[in-house]
């Protein structure tokens, strides 16, 4: 596998896993807004600041990767 091909898929990967992340906050958030039971809505919250901080990450991934990604593709 060649430097852009790693990259590349490093890239594709993380953009993936930050849509998937994304919609799995959409889904947390709205399941948030509907409760009524504060045990609940704790532990969303919980799991909603868990993935945002997972989205932070991949953003920072991206950033990290599309520069790499350029270069190597020029």
């Amino acid at each position: 596998m060649s430097k852009i091909e790693c990259a590349a898929g490093i890239f594709a990967s993380a953009s993936l896993h930050l849509d998937v992340v994304d919609e799995f906050i959409a889904i947390t958030q709205s399941k948030l807004d509907g409760s009524t039971s504060d045990f609940t809505r704790d532990s969303l919250a919980d799991l909603l600041a868990g993935l945002t901080e997972q989205r932070e990450t991949y953003r920072s991934v991206l950033a990290a990767a599309d520069p790499i990604v350029t270069a190597l593709a020029a």
